[in-house]
């Protein structure tokens, strides 16, 4: 009270000077309202919950372990414990220096484990080696278990080699993400990364060594691989019912197919396949979009095709096997730039279904010692056939074009040069129409018809070789309609075949 007294006198009195006290206390007493204001801005603003910290002002517990230091250690570096700590704890990092560390382990909550030097993760038989979720795996060799890891939601996986698993080397029940590692198959026939449903595996810069039976299996999971490869696996990727999108893909030295599909939609760019039973195996309703393929020495068929939808483009087949270098039955197929080379046996197959050319090159398709064969385009039971752009059909022990029962080709420009038969042999209710056809320096007729099998050609000319430019089975219901004939052989006169200009 006696302060207030005191101050009285002096907020009556006039204010003398700015810093006299009666001049800030007069203050005080008529804009009272803004001072009242300005300190509850003030209260407000320290009302607001702090900024959270960064990434790097959170302190993050960091364990070393080192399995060649004494026991006792407080888990720094100087002093690093002996064994990992069981169970792991959560939200740590640990770094392990080089040694042998038996398991299990279960990793989860943001747990990142990183080796240092020659770092090995064991288990024995029977045994999960390490089940992660939401962890980091970075250095490191597992080895040994009936599985290597158990990877659920969130698994970060680099530069860690898997060896010496007895059921598979990685089960992936969430999202796997994978890059700069490598895989060996110790034991034989064993599955390398297996993708359950709805989970998915994120991969880049993975190595697949030895006897795997399938490297990559996917079953209605989700794949996405780039630079992956296999040397020695029967099967590199085997997806049913999968999203599956790939690039840069190597496969060599296979028993099986290098990659089969069956069901689900398949991005292919880029893939390099030597050897195996087939390169590319599509079944059952596969939809597949595939460019940039290079395949070599498949054992039954470069690609084929079964029930499925297949665009290959900007690819090249070379030396497959006598199933033919493309192989379509049932199937949708667009082929665009594809380059087939030196096939046994057939070089593309149609059996029912629909097939589209444009820009193929297809050269150098033998038989069979012995045999009759070597036919570059073999169509059947139906197949509807259309091609635009330059086809070209060389060096061939058969026929360049073989179509039978039902099936309908419609080509615009057709060069077909030194088939060891005709050039061009329709039969069983076969219908071609070309608009140009150039046939040169093969042997036989260039063109024959037979069994109720009809043809039109808007010009076909032949340049040397044949012996005849058409020959038509007349009693068995042939029909040919030439629009222009240009030939250094003559022509012979037949009931069924209709020439409009000859020269």
């Amino acid at each position: 009270m006696s302060d207030l007294k005191d101050r009285r006198p002096d907020q009556d009195a006039p204010p003398n000077t700015r810093s006299s006290p009666g001049n800030r206390l007069g203050r005080d007493r008529r804009p009272r309202v803004s001072d009242l204001l300005f300190v509850l801005v003030l209260v407000a603003g320290c009302a607001h919950p702090p900024l959270s910290p960064t990434r790097e002002e959170v302190h993050r517990v960091v364990l070393w372990v080192d399995a060649f230091s004494t026991a006792g250690g407080d888990g720094s570096s100087a002093h690093p414990l002996k064994a990992v700590p069981q169970p792991v704890p959560t939200g740590v990092t640990i770094y392990l220096r080089s040694g042998l560390y038996p398991g299990p382990f279960v990793l989860g909550a943001g747990t990142r484990i990183e080796g240092s030097g020659e770092v090995v993760l064991t288990g024995e038989a029977g045994q999960t080696v390490i089940t992660a979720t939401n962890a980091t795996l970075e250095g490191l060799s597992i080895q040994g278990g009936a599985i290597g890891l158990e990877a659920g939601l969130g698994v970060v996986v680099t530069r860690v080699h898997f060896s010496g698993q007895r059921a598979q080397a990685a089960l992936v029940h969430g999202e796997l993400k994978l890059s700069d590692s490598t895989f060996e198959a110790s034991v034989e026939g064993i599955d390398g990364v297996r993708v359950e449903p709805r989970a998915a595996l994120i991969a880049s810069g993975v190595k697949f060594q030895g006897g795997f039976k399938r490297a990559v299996v996917s079953d209605q999971g989700r794949l996405e691989l780039r630079g992956v490869s296999g040397e020695g696996t029967k099967t590199l990727v085997n997806a049913t019912g999968s999203s599956s999108v790939l690039f840069d893909l190597h496969a060599a030295r296979g028993s099986g197919p290098a990659l089969f599909f069956s069901g689900g939609k398949v991005s292919i760019t880029g893939a390099e396949v030597t050897g195996h039973e087939y390169t590319v195996l599509l079944f059952r309703g596969t939809d597949a979009t595939i460019s940039g393929l290079r395949a070599r020495g498949a054992v039954q068929a470069c690609v084929s095709a079964i029930e499925s939808k297949l665009s290959l483009s900007d690819s090249s087949l070379t030396g497959c096997g006598p199933a033919g270098a493309v192989t379509l039955q049932h199937a949708q197929t667009t082929l665009t730039k594809v380059e087939i080379t030196s096939a046994r046996e057939l070089g593309v197959l149609v059996k029912n279904g629909t097939l589209r050319l444009e820009g193929v090159r297809i050269s150098k398709v033998t038989a069979a010692p012995d045999q009759s064969g070597g036919d570059a385009l073999h169509v059947r039971d139906e197949a509807v056939v259309n091609g635009t752009g330059e086809l070209t059909l060389s060096d061939l022990g058969g026929s360049g074009l073989f179509a039978t029962t039902w099936s309908k080709v419609t080509l615009g420009s057709l060069t077909v040069e030194r088939a060891r038969s005709s050039a061009l042999f329709l039969e069983r209710e076969a219908q071609l129409r070309v608009e140009t056809l150039l046939v040169r320096g093969g042997s036989g007729p260039a063109l024959v018809v037979t069994e109720r099998a009809t043809a039109q050609l808007g010009s076909l000319s032949v340049a040397g070789g044949n012996e005849l430019p058409v020959f038509a089975d007349c009693q068995a219901g042939a029909k040919v309609t030439l629009g222009r004939l240009e030939s250094t052989v003559q022509q012979l006169p037949s009931g069924c075949v209709t020439l409009p200009s000859t020269k």
